[in-house]
């Protein structure tokens, strides 16, 4: 017997949905189709890999022959959340199948050697960050709208994670949006250094942010020049940084303003949203803002028909006329986590900063639309 082990459905089904969020759809490798499955100590330790991460995570079980095998891993997945609730057990020959069995439900599963499975190791000489889950998951989930896709420019497909003494930043850039996270935390500072950080991939932060609890469970990021565990829990996620130079998003942040203005989140996304709709029917997907005394008025057109909107703002400094594209500014006025936001403008061909009216949580930028009126 290679390998035999109970385990209960419920705790097996928890450990597969969490590990399967390595997997990719279009996998390298034969073997990065598979879950290793290690029993022993009277525990399941699963682990799935997609070259680029891996994931791992145990669960309570009853090992009566330790062991290791790897199973298909959808296959398996799809199996076990389709049985009864109670026990399930495995009995894995030498000859790698599998006789699954769970009140009346018989399944053979041919396995896979567990020594084609890549070796995951642990890094050394690393630093350690600790995060709360759900602050990490939260500002992950703002910024993603933000990370290029152009792989020719790798380093902008990944996030750039900050630890400062008393505050982590998180930040992604895709040339045309710059999203920009605090998180206040402790953090050690490397002697010499104002602060330490690295880049990890933002498909790879996403993944992680669907399996992160939304809570105070706290998360800790281990890591050296070239890797990063991130742990929480009984999940290990392991993953390459991403190695080059980020834009140095601090230069490209003005740092005063020729106009600004206050205006509630929820009124300007909803007259965005309406904008929008007509803004898509034409070439351009433009919205122009006309910023004055009297307040903000949007517009957009194309040859179906026209939209017009105004808000009540609080207008400090010049009034100004500014065009956005429509799908650019509503993803950074959607992913605001404030009540209450400012918008400043220097002229009308020059980045808008977003930010609270408050405190320093958050600061988006968008690119406006040069036009011609």
């Amino acid at each position: 017997m290679l390998q035999e082990f109970n385990v209960s459905t419920n705790e097996m089904n928890k450990g597969l949905s969490l590990v399967t969020h390595a997997l990719s759809a279009r996998p390298v490798k034969t073997i990065y189709n598979g879950v290793l499955v290690d029993a022993k100590d009277n525990m399941l330790v699963m682990t799935a890999t997609d070259g680029e991460m891996t994931i791992r995570t145990s669960v309570d079980a009853e090992v009566k022959t330790p062991g290791e095998t790897v199973f298909p891993a959808k296959l398996l997945s799809e199996l076990i959340r389709r049985q009864s609730m109670g026990e399930v057990s495995f009995s894995v020959e030498d000859n790698n199948v599998a006789r699954i069995n769970s009140l009346g439900s018989k399944t053979n599963m041919m396995g896979m050697n567990a020594e084609d499975f890549p070796e995951i190791r642990d890094i050394s000489n690393a630093q350690e960050v600790h995060l709360p889950a759900g602050k990490l998951r939260n500002a992950i989930s703002r910024i993603m709208f933000a990370v290029s896709t152009d792989e020719s420019r790798k380093t902008l497909t990944g996030i750039l994670m900050e630890f400062y003494a008393s505050e982590t930043r998180l930040v992604s850039i895709d040339g045309f949006r710059m999203a920009l996270m605090n998180i206040e935390a402790e953090n050690e500072v490397p002697a010499g250094k104002e602060f330490s950080s690295v880049i990890i991939s933002g498909r790879i932060l996403n993944e992680l942010s669907k399996i992160l609890p939304d809570d105070d469970t706290e998360v800790t990021l281990c890591f050296n020049a070239s890797h990063v565990v991130i742990s929480f829990g009984t999940v290990r996620l392991y993953t390459t940084l991403l190695i080059g130079e980020f834009i140095d998003y601090k230069h490209i942040l003005p740092t005063s303003a020729q106009t600004e203005i206050e205006v509630e989140k929820t009124p300007l996304f909803d007259a965005l949203e309406r904008c929008s709709l007509m803004a898509r029917e034409g070439k351009s997907n433009l919205i122009t803002m006309e910023i004055g005394e009297t307040g903000l008025r949007m517009n957009s057109r194309a040859e179906r028909g026209d939209v017009h909107e105004e808000l009540p703002v609080l207008l400090h400094g010049q009034p100004l006329k500014i065009s956005f594209n429509s799908q650019y500014l509503m993803d950074v006025i959607r992913n605001v986590e404030a009540k209450e936001i400012r918008m400043c403008f220097q002229t009308n061909v020059s980045p808008c900063i977003v930010r609270p009216k408050e405190g320093n949580q958050f600061v988006f930028l968008v690119l406006p639309i040069r036009t011609f009126d």
